[in-house]
């Protein structure tokens, strides 16, 4: 094709519609004259307005390729304000609307930055685009750069899945944490623990200490264990293993002027019941399977209420130990009614076992036996 033959589309494109929203004006705005007139109306209206700049250098490139002696066109096109596919959408319609008016040899593209670069695969695979001129005023060029680059990290910091559990995540317990430490406690053991949790997350995020720990687990869970199961379980885990360490913190500040079974009772009759409760929750998160099974759930039922049946019967052994004037008659009747108690439990486990198994059959949910 001769050189004076080819048809040149200089495309304008303003996908947060400034031009739309600011002057009032349809697009797509086709001809020299007309973008000149809406450039000047955005200019007055908004002289900040990068979007003016754009439009100017538009026509300029236009004027420079006509005296070449090609064949030309200028238009304008728009998106929508909130941006997104939306707005890529309605730019891309108006800009083949334009083509097929002025079916083009080459196409270039004027924009005001970095905001319309998701277009252009887009564009190039329906027309032939021969180059892209973003225009940005020169004394605010570097700091609109830095502007953008740091407005994309941002976003990913909210959106993108392996960030924002760091920010957003931690970000809600740090906050929440705070909140209910300064209600029960006073500033300085709130500052300790706030700094205390933020700097143990950044040292599980600098060794990939978190990666280790998941990967532990599923040596320990097993491999095809689903995420909300593994972490259903962890959680588990964590909760029992920190209700006994914190029975045995208990344990390290009792008086300990008296003997050693006086002690020994005393914690029993103080902590048994935390203790045990944690115990529970260790064995409970080992004994739930995948996939879930009526055996496992029966399995941790079992562990729950025995645990916590037994519970006072240990709690009086404790307080029989430390008080020398404990009737042993009242650890005989609690030993007798703790094993009935325990009977009337797993009589209990075994009865909703049954009903589950019933239930799962009549509403074919797959729970295997």
């Amino acid at each position: 094709m001769e050189e004076s033959a080819k048809k040149i589309l200089i495309l304008c494109v303003d996908l947060d519609d400034d031009i739309g929203r600011k002057t009032g004006l349809e697009t797509p705005i086709i001809g020299r004259e007309n973008v000149l007139k809406a450039a000047e109306k955005l200019a007055l209206l908004d002289p900040e307005e990068a979007d003016s700049n754009a439009m100017f250098a538009s026509v300029r490139l236009l004027d420079d390729f006509s005296k070449l002696g090609f064949s030309t066109e200028v238009c304008v096109v728009s998106g929508l304000k909130d941006g997104g596919l939306a707005a890529s959408r309605k730019a891309l319609e108006e800009i083949m609307h334009v083509a097929k008016l002025f079916p083009p040899s080459e196409v270039y593209v004027v924009t005001d930055g970095f905001g319309e670069e998701d277009i252009e695969p887009v564009l190039k695979a329906r027309l032939p685009l021969a180059g892209v001129k973003r225009v940005i005023v020169k004394q605010s060029r570097s700091i609109e750069e830095s502007y953008i680059i740091l407005g994309r990290y941002l976003k990913m910091l909210f959106t993108d899945p392996r960030f924002k559990k760091w920010v957003l995540g931690l970000g809600g317990l740090l906050i929440a944490s705070l909140a209910i430490l300064s209600y029960f406690r006073s500033y300085e053991e709130v500052n300790v623990i706030f700094w205390s949790i933020v700097g143990i997350a950044i040292l599980m995020k600098g060794f990939d200490l978190d990666k280790w720990v998941s990967s532990g687990l599923k040596q320990i869970y097993g491999e095809n264990m689903p995420p909300t199961m593994l972490i259903f379980k962890s959680l588990l885990l964590f909760i029992g293993l920190s209700l006994i360490l914190f029975t045995g913190y208990t344990a390290y500040y009792i008086e300990k002027t008296r003997p050693f079974l006086a002690v020994l009772g005393k914690f029993i009759a103080q902590a048994i019941d935390i203790f045990l409760l944690g115990v529970a929750l260790v064995l409970i998160s080992g004994s739930l399977k995948y996939p879930l099974k009526i055996s496992s759930i029966k399995d941790s039922l079992s562990i729950l209420v025995n645990l916590l049946v037994i519970a006072p019967l240990i709690k009086t052994i404790g307080i029989a130990a430390y008080s020398p004037s404990f009737d042993l008659w009242i650890l005989l009747y609690v030993s007798i009614l703790t094993l009935f108690l325990m009977y009337a439990a797993n009589v209990i486990v075994f009865l909703s076992t049954r009903f589950l198994i019933i239930f799962s059959k009549k509403f074919k949910i797959d729970i295997g036996e």
